[in-house]
């Protein structure tokens, strides 16, 4: 009982220490941007240093950290996460921010008084949680592109039409369109300015935000420079197809709602069970924990649960 809230407290207080680390990066990074751009330099400048002053002990600290590993060669798995999760945070810092958090969680369990094993879970958790949450940053990132790409492709044809060319109307999406598509098409204009190939820019757009539907219309662009014909139209007819296709992902998410709800339900019970159990009346419950069948007992119920789980998942993960 009291393991279990100690692990449940320990868990949540980790967890918000990274959110609000991150959530706090961000912010500060995106009124940076939003100073360089509305601000003077000279007040930029006054404001970054007061910023900098009142956080410079923790980022000091932090960057010595993360300076141990700049040499170190990351996998390619982790600079592509990042990137696609849009994350200002370097592979080296990324890696740091995964040895502070378990160390400071180890500390913590340890001066709470917790056995060596549970020290041990939690510093396991603590390295995991990171990379969960950036997975999940760079989800809910991409699963935007549909929904944007709609609005996108119908205000570059509106533009067209209206007399600007195709270099403009992304420069118009880049200053209107919040992110991820927003910043990635200024982004686009300022490499397409700088003299790079307008092939490679756009790969590199892809490579960034991997959606099926921005490939198949960056692909289509790429055709069209080459081929000739009327653009404005062809943004046009993408547009309705990804709108046809977004429509039909939402009834498909709405059909197998009932699904994804039963998945978490059939797979929590057993443990929102246990934990009553072990709350409600211990002397009940404890032989499951302290005997050699109960063990194995769990371990069999833990392995069948999982298996279903993916199995559910398998079942209502439909492609389109």
């Amino acid at each position: 009982m009291k393991i279990a809230l100690l692990l449940l407290v320990i868990f949540s207080f980790v967890t918000a220490l990274i959110f609000l680390f991150l959530s706090g990066y961000s912010r500060n990074k995106r009124m940076n941007n939003r100073m360089k751009e509305f601000l003077p330099s000279q007040l930029v400048a006054e404001t970054s240093n007061q910023q900098e002053k009142g956080h410079s002990l923790f980022k000091r600290f932090f960057d010595a950290i993360a300076n141990i590993f700049k040499d170190v060669q990351f996998s390619e798995s982790t600079e592509k996460i990042l990137l696609e999760a849009g994350s200002k945070l370097k592979p080296e810092e990324f890696f740091a921010l995964r040895i502070l958090v378990p160390a400071g969680s180890g500390v913590i369990a340890g001066l709470i008084g917790l056995p060596w094993y549970l020290i041990l879970i939690v510093i396991i958790i603590g390295f995991i949680l990171p990379m969960n949450l950036i997975k999940r940053k760079r989800r809910i990132r991409l699963a935007k592109v549909n929904y944007q790409l709609i609005e996108v492709l119908g205000t570059m044809a509106n533009s067209m039409r209206a007399g600007f060319s195709f270099m403009q109307a992304m420069q118009l999406v880049g200053k209107e369109i919040p992110d991820p598509i927003g910043p990635e098409f200024e982004r686009v204009v300022r490499q397409a300015g700088l003299g790079m190939p307008v092939d490679d820019v756009f790969t590199d757009l892809v490579k960034r935000l991997p959606n099926k539907e921005l490939d198949v219309v960056v692909q289509a662009i790429l055709a069209q420079r080459q081929s000739g014909g009327n653009l404005a139209e062809l943004l046009e007819t993408m547009e309705e197809t990804i709108r046809g296709r977004v429509r039909i992902l939402e009834e498909l998410k709405t059909m197998t709602a009932q699904g994804r709800m039963s998945s978490w339900i059939i797979t929590l019970l057993p443990v929102a069970l246990g934990l009553y159990l072990g709350l409600v009346n211990w002397d009940y419950f404890a032989p499951m924990l302290q005997h050699p069948l109960g063990w194995t007992m769990i371990f069999v119920g833990a392995t069948a649960n999982i298996i279903g789980w993916l199995i559910i998942q398998k079942i209502i993960r439909i492609e389109v």
